[in-house]
């Protein structure tokens, strides 16, 4: 029986309060924000406040705070005109509506001093609207847009003008230092194999160019995530005092138009001639492509709460964070993740010579490249004239063993096995080795490039590969095996 009595009442009150509400679908607000000169923003007991002088909005306790004007400016024209959908009246209870505490209070000031307050409480789960009430008057509470309330309810760092990251997509070399130490990432122009090495104090890799690709366009993604501040006195505040470099080295390319119109000295005395050269002076400019070395210097100091790192760029201002998965492949650049899995890929037609050490014996491989003759037969007569102006020359290149003459073919088969040789481990250290390797392979480029390979018998499984760049792997046993019976095969053709 008393929940029937409670039933009853319950709806009843809730009755009462429909009659007390009036569906508007009119304005509840409007004001000349081109004539705003103040505007107070209040959340979870902190205000903020911005002014406007010469056109121009500033935040008043940091004058340096990059507010980004345009932003702001669709901010404050929220208030233009506010429609509400319904009006509540003579509401007894306003805590109901989330008002005895506003989540968020907006005062203003204008031009003529005529000042306005704001203020958003609780959001209807039924309509998704907001309770606002105007000037603190209580007797009157209207529905409005809830997106009011959330686009007022921001974080200070959302208002900032961030600057821009560059634009960098050709990076020539990464160098990072941390901690005392620098590992520097960088293209190669006499590297025969990948274009691009990688050294740290003594160590020096020639590195796969797809895994390094794979490195460096994370470059071209980093952005900033909030603003922090704009005051660079506070840098050891975030740990940017002595902070983790990450240098980028890039190129531009531009085209400008240059002019190559002629000088006085050769302009003739007709003026008419002078006056059509102007006309024409379009025609005298031309367009130049120029590549430009620029470099970016990025800093990073701690971590936030998130995780993230403070950062700045020495060439800009302010301190910005940044994700950490953004940075966290070139803070910890792992050399084995850059290193092709391959022992020792040098395409044959990119050396000048190979040379292999094998049971005592010494083989030398090179090659010529000239221009011969091309060989005719009697079909060449019936071609048509147009024939004469193709090359009767052709390119021919000849291999050798020891200086003898050899099949590309036969010398194809064995050296396809060295060259796709794979890594199965890459070693932290090299191991002490005191006999002699079973087999040596040098690779010859007459521009710097030598890379010498040995392999020694390790266990049942693993022959170990050293190299002359002070790394070692494991090699499948079986893969040296084939690369022996090849070579092998290709000595028996050539006796």
């Amino acid at each position: 029986m008393l929940c029937v009595v409670y039933f009853v009442l319950h709806n009843h009150n809730a009755s009462s309060s429909e009659a007390d509400s009036t569906d508007t679908a009119a304005t509840a607000f409007e004001t000349d924000t081109d004539k705003l000169t103040e505007l107070t923003v209040t959340m979870e007991g902190q205000s903020y406040t911005f002014t406007k002088s010469d056109d121009k909005w500033s935040y008043s306790a940091d004058a340096s705070f990059p507010l980004d004007q345009s932003n702001f400016e669709e901010l404050a024209g929220k208030l233009k005109s506010i429609s509400s959908d319904r009006e509540l009246k003579d509401v007894e209870a306003v805590s109901e509506y989330g008002l005895d505490v506003p989540a968020v209070q907006v005062s203003i000031k204008n031009s003529d001093d005529e000042t306005h307050t704001l203020e958003f409480g609780a959001v209807n789960d039924m309509t998704s609207n907001c309770y606002m009430t105007i000037d603190k008057d209580t007797s009157k509470i209207y529905m409005v847009a809830s997106d009011l309330e959330t686009a007022f309810n921001f974080n200070l760092s959302d208002l900032a003008e961030k600057e821009s990251f560059p634009s960098i997509t050709a990076t020539t070399k990464l160098t990072v230092e941390k901690q005392g130490e620098e590992a520097e990432v960088i293209e190669k122009s006499d590297s025969a194999s990948t274009g691009w090495s990688y050294t740290k104090g003594s160590t020096q890799r020639d590195i796969d160019s797809s895994n390094t690709s794979n490195l460096l366009n994370g470059i071209s993604s980093l952005s900033w995530g909030s603003f922090v501040s704009a005051d660079t006195s506070k840098l050891a505040e975030y740990g940017l005092d002595a902070p983790t470099k990450i240098m980028i080295d890039y190129q531009v390319t531009e085209t400008k138009d240059s002019d190559t119109s002629t000088s006085e000295d050769d302009t003739s005395e007709d003026s008419s001639s002078n006056e059509d050269a102007e006309n024409d002076s379009d025609s005298d400019s031309t367009t130049e492509t120029v590549t430009t070395n620029k470099q970016e210097v990025l800093l990073l100091g701690g971590q936030d709460s998130s995780g993230n790192y403070y950062a700045k760029l020495e060439s800009q201002s302010n301190i910005y964070t940044i994700s950490s998965s953004s940075v966290e492949s070139f803070l910890n650049i792992d050399v084995k993740t850059l290193v092709s899995n391959y022992v020792s890929n040098y395409i044959f037609a990119d050396l000048d010579r190979v040379t292999i050490q094998k049971d005592g014996e010494s083989y030398e491989f090179t090659k010529t490249t000239e221009e011969k003759a091309k060989e005719k037969d009697d079909s060449d007569d019936s071609k048509s004239e147009d024939s004469d102006t193709e090359s009767d020359t052709e390119t021919v290149t000849t291999y050798f063993m020891n200086g003898n003459e050899i099949k590309l073919e036969d010398f194809s088969s064995f050296y396809s096995n060295i060259s796709s040789l794979e890594c199965q481990e890459w070693l932290d250290e090299v191991p002490e080795t005191q006999d002699e390797p079973e087999m040596t392979v040098e690779f010859y480029k007459e521009n710097g490039v030598y890379f010498k390979v040995e392999y020694y018998p390790y266990d049942s499984n693993f022959y170990l590969v050293k190299n002359n760049q002070g790394t070692a792997c494991l090699v499948n046993k079986m893969k040296i095996k084939e690369i022996e019976s090849s070579f092998e095969k290709f000595l028996e053709k050539q006796n």
